[in-house]
């Protein structure tokens, strides 16, 4: 019963955070899917660069947090704190273009990469973490908000040519997964239909 009214949460707060009405339509994904739909939309990724959320319970957290959203980003510095900018110029791609500003605002050593860490999967199953990365960034995505995540991997891409820091840039995955399990009346909740 608690996943159902932290579903219910989610599914608030996707709709809030919308400047225009969405239809969300969720189907369940899975790595294969994932990747063809970037080599579709010809993302040049490799998979130590994509993520997706560990469970439905981390899916609901998310949500209940506000970072169920598309397009948005995630920054944590070289010592693996997490960057308050506040979302400030997000919506517009602002804030990536002034990564070395950014690599330099204030940090909540109480957030840290470490911790994001156990919420993700990496799709290769390799860590991330190397002492010469000045910024990792997570940019979320998701196949269920499609015209929304145009703009995540138009983000993904353009950092790709950026060359002022060394940075580690992974596209986080919103999507539902196959490998979460979901009962029958999670499917039904979500409006799954297979």
């Amino acid at each position: 019963m608690k996943i159902i009214q932290i579903m219910f949460l989610m599914l608030v707060s996707i709709t809030s955070f919308a400047q225009k009405k969405i239809e969300i339509n969720f189907k369940i994904e899975n790595d294969s899917t994932i990747i063809h739909y970037l080599k579709a939309k010809k993302v040049d990724f490799s998979n130590d660069q994509i993520a997706t959320l560990k469970g439905i319970g981390t899916f609901a957290e998310f949500s209940k947090t506000g970072r169920l959203v598309v397009p948005d980003a995630f920054f944590f510095n070289s010592k693996g704190e997490l960057i308050k900018n506040k979302g400030k110029g997000m919506y517009c791609g602002a804030e990536l273009k002034k990564l070395e500003k950014i690599s330099k605002m204030k940090s909540d050593p109480g957030q840290t990469l470490e911790n994001f860490l156990k919420e993700i999967t990496i799709l290769d199953g390799s860590t991330i973490t190397d002492e010469n990365v000045d910024m990792y960034i997570f940019i979320t995505w998701g196949k269920f908000l499609s015209a929304e995540s145009e703009t995540s991997l138009n983000w993904f891409s353009n950092l790709a040519n950026q060359e002022n820091l060394k940075i580690k840039v992974l596209l986080l995955n919103l999507d539902i997964q196959e490998n979460w399990n979901l009962t029958e009346n999670q499917k039904e909740y979500l409006g799954i239909t297979e």
